[in-house]
């Protein structure tokens, strides 16, 4: 029986169907749903630094948030383990992931689901989605075959599968 369902999302296509495949699991099963965005570690490509400018996430040219919110203080992220380039990609990745998991908690909620969670995290995204499945006694994690990972993914092999032999939770791979 499930109890709890973890969905990683990355705003893919492949994530979005995960995303849909999760809260139909949830729904069906009345369930907790956590949704997990992980931002990696890595410097934000260039275009997605403009999508950020256009989405008003940074200035153009800078990195300052422009959101009031004050769960989020202005500015890069405050990690003194980080580099200030790094800091400025964490603040961006950390924003986006914020957006990507509001879109699917919103669909988790027009389902009827009332037990939603989500949470951001930093670092290699394999290990966070197990760290999270162990941490939340996750019975399933459900994740897109392919998101938004970078050629060295390709070449060394994908989240996805990484998580399925790491896990010790069942593992629902979404095409």
């Amino acid at each position: 029986m499930l109890k709890t369902v973890l969905v990683a999302t990355d705003g893919s296509d492949h994530a979005d169907k995960a995303v849909d495949w999760g809260v139909e699991l949830a729904a069906k099963h009345d369930t907790r749903l956590l949704l997990i965005y992980v931002a990696p570690h890595r410097e934000v490509p260039p275009d997605l630094r403009r999508l950020a400018e256009v989405e008003h996430i940074v200035e153009p040219g800078g990195v300052e948030r422009l959101s009031a919110d004050p769960a989020y203080p202005a500015g890069p992220v405050a990690r003194p383990d980080l580099g200030e380039a790094a800091a400025r990609s964490a603040t961006i990745y950390r924003e986006i992931g914020e957006r990507v998991l509001d879109a699917a908690r919103r669909r988790a909620e027009g389902r009827g689901i009332k037990a939603v969670e989500a949470m951001v995290e930093h670092g290699d995204p394999a290990d966070q989605i197990v760290h999270a499945a162990e941490r939340h006694h996750a019975d399933l994690i459900v994740m897109g075959r392919r998101g938004h990972g970078d050629l060295k993914g390709l070449l060394l092999g994908s989240v996805s599968h990484k998580v399925c032999q790491l896990a010790d939770t069942a593992c629902l791979t979404v095409k």
